[in-house]
Formats: structure tokens, sequence, C-alpha cells
């Protein structure tokens, strides 16, 4: 059995990924991928630093694994923070996993024939957020966290049958489609959205291997008016301090126009 085969579902594997596909299309998993896109086409230069301080981080992390059979990115949407043809060429596997794979990346990786493709929700609670609206009129998102097909799930162990497990600029920003969505239908409020943003994140690290993964995430986020003001500053990432351990640290300049700047402050540490 591969490691990636903790992604399959029992039954039929076709009608699974095409929930997926149903799902991260009602949540807009697609559009977020393109805007993000073109944020980076917009601001590149701003985008640059940032970029490559997470691809140094993820290569100086794998040199260090003692394996070499197996790697996962969790969260690789268009991979420009992802050294792919590196880690191709330093593990016998890598696998790419998002809920939705951008025609770019599925083009790109179809020349690599180390590297696949898996479609999987990483939050492991898009699909049950979709059932739970579609079946239960007094929805809520405690009854969601507590739900037994979320709660139950636990990859931590399987997850370990790879040599490195890397989750990249994703953590912060696991819930904000499924918050969107649920805004959308006016379900939820301001602090159910952090409530469901903190499980999500806790859940994730959760799911990571100890001694086997990185993490690279912005924590905070500010804002600067055109007169350079900052307007303010909050933190994105809702995890314990003890889980982050002699981080390494960057400023990410997501984008900067007439209007004003947005920066976050990023954070990459061995898990």
């Amino acid at each position: 059995m591969w490691p990636f085969d903790i992604f399959k579902r029992k039954g039929d594997d076709a009608a699974a990924e095409r929930t997926l596909r149903r799902a991260a299309k009602r949540l807009r998993y697609g559009n977020y991928q393109l805007q993000y896109h073109y944020d980076y086409v917009a601001d590149y230069r701003d985008w640059s630093s940032h970029i490559s301080n997470t691809r140094k981080f993820i290569s100086d992390c794998a040199r260090r694994c003692f394996g070499r059979r197996s790697c996962v990115v969790l969260g690789s949407g268009f991979c420009l923070d992802v050294p792919v043809l590196e880690l191709s060429r330093m593990f016998d596997n890598v696998f790419l996993v998002d809920i939705h794979h951008p025609r770019r990346i599925r083009q790109r990786i179809g020349e690599t024939k180390n590297v696949q493709l898996v479609t999987e929700d990483i939050t492991k609670i898009a699909v049950e957020a979709l059932n739970s609206i579609n079946h239960y009129k007094d929805f809520s998102v405690d009854m969601l966290i507590h739900s037994p097909n979320y709660s139950s799930a636990n990859y931590s162990d399987t997850l370990g049958t790879f040599d490195f497990v890397i989750s990249v600029n994703t953590l912060s920003f696991l819930a904000e489609p499924i918050n969107a969505y649920l805004s959308r239908l006016r379900l939820i409020d301001d602090i159910a959205a952090t409530t469901l943003q903190t499980f999500v994140q806790q859940y994730h690290i959760n799911m990571l291997p100890k001694g086997k993964s990185c993490i690279i995430s912005p924590i905070s986020q500010r804002y600067y008016n055109a007169d350079g003001l900052q307007m303010y500053d909050h933190s994105i990432a809702y995890i314990p301090a003890s889980v982050i351990r002699d981080p390494q640290t960057w400023t990410w300049n997501y984008s900067n126009d007439h209007t004003g700047r947005i920066e976050y402050g990023v954070k990459a540490w061995e898990y």
C-alpha cells in the first residue's frame, strides 16, 4: 500500500472524487487559487522574497530527512512556493495534495513521472459542512465540529508513513472558503467563524507527524493605509505558541497599491 492510500475513501473512488469536485466548486476553491495567482503576478517583486524564503526553507528541511522514499505537500495549489522539481530529485515519489488542482499544474505535473496529484480535502471538513447544511435545518458550527464523521478521523499515524510532510502557506487560510460560504448563507457570525478557524487549524496541526513535518504559514496580518499609517495588526493563526519552536520569520509583502498595503508576518518551523 502506498502512503497516499490514506486519502482513498472506502467504496467508489470515482464517486468520492466527484463529490470533492462538487464541494470545491460550491466553496469556490478554484476562485481562491486564481485570485492568489493573480495577486502573485500583480505583485511579483513584492512576493519574490517570500517565495524564495519558502522554497529555500522546504529544501533545507528536505535535505535533513533521513528517508528518501516519499514526500507529500498539503495545499499545493499552483505550487508557486513549492520546489517541485528539486523535491522530485530528492524523493522517489512526491504527492501534491489539494481539493482542486489548477489546469496549469495538471499539465505541468504530467511531465514529471514521480510526481502525482492527489485530490483531497485537507481540512477534512469541507464536504461535511456541505452535507450538514443539506441535511440539518438548525445548522451550527458546534454541531459541525462535533460530527462523528469529522471528529473520528485521525490521519496522523498514516501521514507518518511519509518521509517528509509539508504544510505550505495554507494553515491560516484553511477555513476561509468554508467560512465565506457559510457567511453567504448567513449561517455563521464572526465568533463562530473564529471558532471554526481555530478548530480546523488545530486539527491540521494534529494531522502532521512530529519529527517529519515542516510548516510555513502567515501568523499575523498588518494593513497600512496610503499614508503608511498602520491601521491594524491581528493574529490569523490560532494555534498554541508551544507548537512553534525555533521558527524562521520574515515579512510577506502581499499587496501594495495606491490604497495601501497588506503584509503578513510569516513563520516557518520544523515540527
